[in-house]
């Protein structure tokens, strides 16, 4: 089992609490917060021509982790994606954490992406990157994307995968890809994480007992939930970084 990858998505909370570096206003995350706006609304200023790059984003733009790196900040963000497509605010944790970072295209769901610092007050050192939802022009350089169903991801995988039962905060998480083509590589130090939730059936929703719940470890393969492939999709990707000071 590779660790790199239980850290990230659903145990974002340790993950980014482990590898943040001290800073004297750590402690102050109410005055940090109240800055950010600002310096979103000063960079918009100064850079008025924003949805020219945007809308000339290809798809392969949307792939990661591409261009991103652990020296990727908002400056460089701006220039890439349009001052008025990268907001300033917080971001998302486990649990119901909340982080000071980046939020791309918050306007746009199929293109939104959220992104986390080992520096929360510099927003210095990018160590996450994260998608979710039902679906996003954002996929993984290893075939992922959003709302792949399980028995896709298992069979790009060559191998079943093994992942945390459904609904709770790390629901979903995927454990074990038993050496499948989705394994991270030894000499890999650029992290690919999927985790797993229920497909949209509407007013309808999923049968009971369809799928596993629970804070369980289950296989793709597992014969008493034979229907799960037809119900389990992929609803979160991300790609974690070294330390910017680590490289």
């Amino acid at each position: 089992m590779k660790l790199r990858r239980l850290l990230v998505p659903s145990l974002l909370l340790v993950a980014l609490s482990a590898c943040e570096r001290p800073a004297p206003a750590a402690n102050a995350p109410a005055a940090q917060a109240g800055a950010q706006p600002a310096a979103a609304a000063a960079a918009s200023t100064n850079a008025p021509a924003t949805s020219a790059q945007a809308d000339s984003a290809t798809a392969a733009d949307f792939v990661l982790p591409g261009d991103f790196a652990p020296d990727t900040g908002p400056d460089e963000l701006r220039k890439r994606y349009g001052a008025a497509n990268v907001r300033l605010g917080k971001v998302p944790g486990a649990e119901g954490a909340e982080f000071s970072g980046v939020i791309l295209f918050p306007d746009d769901p199929n293109r939104r992406a959220y992104l986390y610092f080992q520096n929360e007050e510099a927003l210095q050192g990018l160590s996450l990157v994260r998608v979710f939802g039902t679906q996003s022009k954002w996929t993984l350089d290893n075939g992922l994307r959003l709302g792949m169903p399980l028995p896709e991801m298992v069979a790009l995988n060559g191998k079943p995968i093994s992942f945390y039962g459904l609904e709770w905060d790390y629901g979903g998480t995927i454990v074990d890809y038993h050496g499948g083509k989705l394994d991270a590589r030894k000499d890999e130090q650029v992290g690919r994480s999927a985790s797993l939730g229920l497909r949209d059936n509407g007013d309808r929703g999923v049968p009971q007992g369809k799928t596993p719940v629970g804070e369980g470890t289950y296989s793709s393969d597992d014969p008493k939930y034979p229907e799960q492939g037809q119900w389990i999709v992929i609803s979160e990707l991300s790609v974690s970084f070294p330390g910017e000071d680590d490289l």
